[in-house]
C-alpha cells in the first residue's frame, strides 16, 4: 500500500489510521477557555485538596480527637455543642 499519493495527499486508509494523532486538540482549538497551565493548575489544587481532606480526616475529625485525647467520640461532640465546659469561651 502506497502511503502518499503523487499531489503529496495522503491515503484514505493511512488518514483513518492517523487521524485522531492528526486533529487539534487543547489550545489549538479556536474555542478553548482554558490554556495547558490551567488545567495543569486545577489538576494541582484538586490533588491539593484530597490531601487537606486526608489530612483532616484523620488528625482533625472527632475521632481522631477522640483517640488523641483517650475520650469517646460522644465527649468530642458533646465538648464542640458546649454540652461541656460551657463556661469556657
Amino acid at each position: 500500500m502506497k502511503a502518499h499519493r503523487p499531489d503529496k495527499r495522503l491515503e484514505r486508509a493511512e488518514w483513518c489510521s492517523r487521524a485522531r494523532s492528526m486533529a487539534k486538540r487543547g489550545q489549538e482549538l479556536p474555542q478553548t477557555k482554558l490554556l495547558d497551565l490551567d488545567i495543569i493548575s486545577i489538576r494541582s489544587a484538586a490533588k491539593q485538596r484530597e490531601n487537606l481532606r486526608k489530612h483532616i480526616r484523620e488528625n482533625l475529625s472527632n475521632d481522631a480527637l477522640a483517640k488523641q485525647y483517650g475520650v469517646h467520640v460522644r465527649t468530642i461532640e458533646k465538648c464542640l455543642a458546649y454540652e461541656t465546659g460551657s463556661h469556657i469561651p
